[in-house]
């Protein structure tokens, strides 16, 4: 076979002499490489032992040359397409490799078993490949295991042109702008003014010294027993001092003084065309109230006495005539004669002759039975406790749905504990909400309800209870009795007779929401304390109502 290659070669060359024609290229024969992931086929150049055979068989060394350039140039346009491709040389090399480390079976040795470079076995390599148990990561553990080893990828820090350009990046929009942080500034002395903090020690003097002030208007106004009527407020002190043209004045006064009245502007002003009183009444837009609940119903036709007879007689007469239809058609049983001793001798004619007693025990005995029957249907259509609560209930629930009514009642003295227990109980039963105002002045009963409830609790406050009730008069302290006991009575004969005790209602309206949501006493011994409590249930107005009033049968002790 090789002396055959040698011969066509030489013929190939002998042909191409004369005309110097280009020189064709060898045959290019395949290279295996085999790897642990998979086989690439790469074409290579014959091996330089087959130069070595042109050069002994005679071919020309000019088309040496040539093929040897040829070779050169395959090789460097592999290294160009695959970088990463090993040389000849390196695939012979790591092929002697391979050989090595295989045994006599062409089966690679176990890593165990692999050598060092003087043909020992490697032992660091072998203790390697040992696994080690996981043990708690402790400090010890940690420096006794080995270190990982990592293969840090190099990444260039100077990155490409391309890269750098921000015109080049397909996903750049000049209208976004620059996106970069920006830099915070830095913070500058702020300097305090000369004088700062000694005007903030003034004015914090000065509100020391008002406090005190007022502190100490309250402990004499205290001891002179006058705090519920001074008040010892910022704006009781310091008033603002009055405009000098009201506002309501302006339109009426050409030159904005009170200057003008007395020279006659101002009737000038109202009694001209353009003025702005005029004979024209405005009638305000009417609103639809909160409580407003529509027409009411209609009234049910009141009945006479004899017309309620009348139709109830009807009535039972119609009952009684389906109760004999149903008789005669089967449906019910027949009524036992209803035998009483005025018609015993006419129903029981022959029975009442031959046996008088048993005929007479046994008629009684019938009425005894009707009795009990008629008894028992009444004890069922009664109610029972708990369903008259009910009951009571809701009847409560629908009159408050009709609106909220409040009356505020001032009474002189309600310190004795039969007043206090029907003032309370009434207000509980009947549903009410509101408060029992206790001053020593005088007290404040505020109700709230529905109509039905307020008109039976208005009735008990102003008719019912006896505030003039003697039965207080021997107690102790109070407002109408004397505390001084026996020795005193001695020294003055003739004792002070005690005032009259009153309830006027005070106020009545309607209202769109309760304010309170029991009813419960609230001893508030100064105005200040029962404003403030009031003022949560938005009630204040009802103490100043109630602080105005007067009235003639209501005598208010004397405390000044």
């Amino acid at each position: 076979m090789i002396a055959q290659k040698k011969a066509q070669l030489e013929a190939m060359a002998a042909s191409l002499r004369p005309s110097q024609p280009r020189p064709p290229l060898l045959p290019i024969r395949p290279l295996v490489l085999s790897s642990s992931t998979s086989t690439t086929s790469i074409t290579t150049p014959v091996s330089i032992s087959t130069q070595n055979n042109f050069t002994s068989s005679g071919i020309d060394p000019d088309l040496q040359r040539k093929i040897l350039e040829a070779k050169e140039r395959v090789k460097v346009n592999l290294a160009k397409a695959n970088p990463y491709l090993p040389s000849t040389s390196s695939l012979a090399k790591a092929a002697d490799d391979s050989l090595k480390a295989k045994g006599g079976l062409k089966v690679e040795a176990h890593p165990a078993l692999s050598l060092d470079q003087s043909g020992k076995l490697d032992l660091k390599r072998v203790a390697a490949l040992i696994p080690k148990p996981n043990f708690a990561t402790v400090k010890a553990n940690q420096r006794a295991a080995p270190a990982a080893s990592k293969q840090e990828s190099k990444v260039s820090s100077t990155p490409s042109e391309e890269l750098n350009d921000i015109t080049q990046n397909p996903y750049f929009d000049p209208r976004a702008g620059s996106i970069a942080p920006q830099r915070r500034g830095r913070k500058k002395f702020k300097f305090i003014q000369r004088g700062k903090y000694e005007s903030i020690g003034d004015q914090m003097r000065a509100q020391a010294k008002l406090e005190k002030l007022k502190e100490d208007i309250a402990q004499s106004v205290k001891k002179a027993g006058m705090e519920a009527e001074l008040d010892s407020s910022d704006k009781a002190i310091k008033r603002d001092p009055p405009p000098a043209l009201e506002w309501w004045d302006a339109h009426l006064l050409p030159n904005k003084t009170y200057a003008d009245i007395d020279a006659g502007l101002a009737l000038a002003r109202i009694e001209d065309d353009d003025s702005l009183v005029t004979w024209f009444v405005q009638h305000p837009i009417p609103i639809k109230p909160p409580g407003d609940n529509g027409p009411p119903p209609p009234k049910p036709l009141m009945l006479t006495k004899k017309e309620q007879k009348k139709l109830r007689k009807q009535r039972r007469l119609e009952l009684q005539k389906e109760k004999q239809d149903k008789i005669r058609l089967g449906l019910l049983p027949p009524d036992q004669p209803k035998v009483k001793m005025s018609n015993l001798m006419r129903v029981l004619t022959n029975e009442a002759i031959q046996d008088p007693t048993k005929a007479e025990a046994q008629v009684r005995k019938e009425m005894q039975r009707r009795q009990e029957t008629h008894l028992k249907a009444n004890e069922e259509r009664k109610l029972t406790e708990e369903q008259r609560k009910e009951k009571r209930r809701k009847k409560l629930e629908e009159d408050a749905k009709k609106g909220t009514i409040v009356c505020v009642f001032k009474v002189n003295d309600l310190s004795h504990p039969k007043m206090k227990f029907k003032v309370d109980t009434n207000a509980q039963q009947l549903g009410l909400t509101g408060t029992v105002i206790i001053n020593p002045n005088f007290n404040v009963v505020i109700v709230e309800g529905g109509p039905k409830g307020i008109k039976y609790y208005k009735k008990l406050m102003i008719r019912r209870i006896d505030w003039s009730d003697t039965t207080r008069l021997g107690e102790g302290s109070g407002a109408g009795g004397n505390g001084g006991g026996n020795e005193q009575g001695e020294d003055e004969p003739t004792a002070e007779p005690p005032k009259e005790n009153k309830c006027v209602l005070i106020w009545e309206g309607e209202v769109k929401d309760r304010g309170f949501k029991g009813f419960w006493f609230k001893t508030c011994p100064t105005e200040k304390i029962a404003k403030d409590y009031l003022r949560k249930h938005k009630g204040e107005h009802y103490w100043d109502l109630a602080s105005k009033y007067v009235d003639d049968g209501l005598e208010l002790p004397n405390v000044f």
